[in-house]
């Protein structure tokens, strides 16, 4: 039974989509494990580090429908983590004990660390998307209405007058920016994480490095410069950019919001039938989109709150803040 608003069947559609979920389902995290195990396996089975017979086993069973999620689930809680249950699953399909193979180096946080960052890729790819749209729907108001004066207003008091387009164009500009951080932020996002225990590779010896190099083209992400297992400001940075996209998204929300009042009535949201529709009072067309808007942009800014309070981790390997 559905207990939040991103799980709820009536709510869900409001404040998620279907795309969203699906990167951050539980099916496709499993899936991320297997692609990280499967690309671990051709990678070694390349360099001769496991056997290639082994590597074409493991590479075979590394599909998340081959998984069965309810032992999943069972061993999660017995053991407190998922990963080591996927490989335990993975072992047991593989043949000849071939699956032994599997995970060969790597360790656990290797594995959750680059899947999450498998996840925020394909997630940020519709993020992507939509701020390239919204870029698109913001500069055609501004061109639409460069010449449409209103006030321009400090402290919610008229100031100087400006044009409506003028106040397009500013957000439009930040969106912008936005475009340019992201760019920027992949670049020192999506690195995958393969050092082992301690992120020392001890366990493959001079094998380590090169495992990296070859793990890199497998999975078609950057080679680390080192291990962070505990050094999460990558994902934590994600974070931090989505604060300040919604922050944005929040700003242009208050401010229709206000242009919306009664008093004012300088813009509305799109006109749909029934749309911000009041029970008792039939006059009012409330801001509704916009106080979506607003409500998201509170709980992304307290889960950026969380992920940098997360990043306060002990040593090489963290007892489980993050």
């Amino acid at each position: 039974m559905p207990s939040t608003i991103l799980d709820s069947a009536v709510f869900r559609d409001i404040f998620t989509t279907p795309p969203m979920r699906a990167v951050w389902s539980d099916e496709n995290r499993v899936q991320k494990y297997l692609d990280f195990e499967a690309a671990l396996a051709r990678a070694q089975g390349k360099l001769g580090i496991i056997p290639k017979e082994a590597a074409a086993e493991i590479v075979k069973h590394c599909d998340g429908k081959q998984i069965d999620m309810g032992k999943l689930k069972e061993a999660t809680e017995r053991i407190g983590y998922p990963v080591l249950p996927v490989v335990q699953q993975l072992v047991k399909l593989c043949k000849d004990g071939l699956g032994e193979w599997s995970h060969w180096g790597a360790t656990t946080q290797d594995i959750t660390d680059t899947a999450t960052v498998l996840q925020i890729r394909e997630a940020l790819a519709l993020v992507e998307k939509d701020i390239d749209g919204i870029c698109e729907a913001l500069a055609k108001l501004a061109k639409k209405y460069r010449d449409t004066p209103m006030a321009g207003r400090s402290n919610l008091q008229q100031a100087v007058p400006i044009t409506f387009g003028y106040k397009v164009a500013t957000y439009l500009a930040a969106f912008e920016r936005h475009k340019q951080r992201l760019k920027q932020l992949k670049e020192r996002t999506l690195v995958f994480e393969f050092g082992g225990a301690a992120g020392t590779l001890s366990s493959l010896g001079k094998d380590g490095l090169r495992t990296q190099v070859e793990l890199a083209k497998e999975l078609n992400l950057a080679q680390p410069e080192i291990a962070w297992h505990t050094v999460h400001d990558r994902i934590a940075e994600v974070g931090c950019f989505l604060g300040l996209v919604t922050g944005i998204c929040g700003k242009i929300a208050f401010d229709v919001k206000l242009m919306m009042q009664t008093e004012v009535e300088e813009v509305f949201e799109p006109f749909h039938e029934g749309r911000g529709s009041s029970s008792t009072m039939p006059q009012k067309r409330n801001p509704i989109s916009s106080n979506y808007i607003h409500a998201c942009v509170a709980m992304v800014r307290q889960n950026v709150a969380a992920l940098l309070d997360a990043m306060v981790e002990e040593h090489e390997r963290s007892t489980g803040p993050w």
